[in-house]
């Protein structure tokens, strides 16, 4: 019975698969508001730098993780993170992204914010004190770290 033998040789060579980087870059990681003993319908205000580090355009999204500073019990730091009203804004272009209380400033904005690649925004954050605040929260103090995340666009 006739039969065939294998006598060449075929290669599929130099095959890749690569995978994209999402990176974000913040400037500066040190605190951007240095606020003073706050009253009522006073607020501060500090701004950072957003850049695009990775290799393709992606999405980010703002948190506040604030803690009570001792004496404040983390009660306490419940009640004044929800007197706190929070605006974050990003430009170019002027885009607000969150405007309401700090304890609402999760994952926000909803959807996230475009930050094409290469590309770097200026994000300022403002802090008030609600101007109808009583004195539940006077002399009561949060540390807040602001969080950024970058997703896929």
């Amino acid at each position: 019975m006739p039969s065939f033998t294998f006598t060449g040789d075929a290669a599929n060579t130099g095959n890749q698969v690569l995978t994209a980087t999402v990176s974000i870059a913040i400037s500066p990681e040190s605190a951007v508001l240095a606020s003073p003993a706050l009253l009522p319908g006073a607020s501060v205000v500090g701004t950072l730098a957003v850049s695009n580090a990775g290799d393709v355009n992606c999405l980010y999204f703002v948190s506040a993780d604030w803690a009570a500073v001792s004496p404040t019990t983390a009660s306490m730091a419940q009640i004044l993170a929800g007197s706190l009203n929070a605006s974050v804004v990003a430009s170019p272009p002027t885009t607000t992204l969150y405007t309401g209380a700090l304890t609402g400033l999760v994952d926000q904005p909803t959807g996230g914010h475009s930050l094409p690649l290469g590309s770097v925004q200026e994000v300022t954050i403002t802090v008030a004190l609600d101007p109808g605040a009583g004195n539940l929260v006077q002399n009561r103090d949060l540390s807040i770290d602001f969080v950024f995340v970058a997703t896929q666009a």
